[in-house]
């Protein structure tokens, strides 16, 4: 049986089309949807790389579903810790929604909650240096259970600083309260129930 040149040139036609149409991946509305779905799992790097690609595939547009997506990336970052790309990202976030007063309002709490985390990465420091008392005056007026990163993080901190200055009933009072609102870490039931026993 023959197949005309007409047929062979429709046949390749059909086929190229079926294969460009597969080979698409999938759109920034899909991968942002699946960039919120690892976010809710807490997946915070997968999700970041969704929303990235995302990012990538509105070729410098700025619309409300950039915005969205660009939010999402901030949280992410702050997240995983690349806390200096999460800044860039809510000044960015600042300056292109310049006009949404409650919108200026949220970026300017995270923009002071990016604040504290820095504080509490420079108490970091002074607790490897020793300086317990020091850190402690510090990370006091930013501890806090309210669920925070920084609040969080400068509890625990202040509970290690009482270890380490041997206030044993401090630190283990200070693990309880912690321990009531985060159950799962296991390195402050381990200390914890190391300062309890003391």
């Amino acid at each position: 049986m023959k197949i005309s040149f007409r047929k062979t040139w429709m046949i390749c036609l059909a086929a190229s089309l079926i294969l460009m149409g597969c080979s698409k991946g999938p759109d920034k509305y899909e991968l942002r949807d699946e960039g919120v779905a690892l976010f809710q799992q807490g997946n915070y790097q997968a999700a970041l790389e969704k929303f990235d690609a995302a990012l990538d595939t509105s070729k410098g547009q700025v619309s409300d579903l950039q915005f969205d997506i660009l939010k999402y990336s901030a949280e992410c970052r702050l997240h995983i810790g690349d806390y200096e790309a999460a800044k860039a990202s809510y000044e960015a976030l600042i300056e292109l929604d310049a006009d949404d007063k409650e919108a200026q309002a949220q970026y300017s709490a995270l923009m002071s909650e990016m604040d504290a985390i820095d504080v509490c990465r420079k108490t970091k420091a002074m607790i490897e240096a020793g300086e317990y008392e020091e850190a402690d005056k510090v990370l006091e007026d930013y501890a806090s259970l309210d669920g925070t990163i920084s609040g969080r993080t400068a509890w625990f901190d202040r509970a290690v600083c009482a270890e380490h200055m041997q206030k044993y009933a401090d630190a283990a009072e200070l693990l309880e309260q912690y321990l009531k609102v985060y159950p799962d870490d296991e390195a402050a039931r381990k200390e914890y129930d190391f300062c309890r026993t003391r």
